[in-house]
């Protein structure tokens, strides 16, 4: 967990795989990961990011035809 300030908590925020109950994984430019481990998944430092990423991942799966819902959750790290 980061402290931050006066002591509080920082959360981040994950992109959970609703398929399989994974998480999201960024690997390369172009190559990603969506079985991923909770401890190995990518994390976001802020909400619109994460909800950016889960977008645009659903989009490009969408186009093979896969549809993979995706759910941005926040974590304490």
């Amino acid at each position: 967990m980061k402290k931050i300030g006066d002591g509080g908590i920082s959360n981040v925020w994950v992109i959970k795989n609703l398929a399989n109950d994974k998480y999201y994984k960024k690997l390369e430019e172009h190559n990603h990961k969506l079985d991923a481990e909770r401890e190995e998944a990518t994390t976001f430092n802020s909400q619109e990011r994460a909800i950016s990423k889960a977008s645009i991942l659903h989009a490009e799966l969408s186009t093979l035809g896969l549809g993979i819902n995706f759910k941005v959750e926040e974590v304490e790290d």
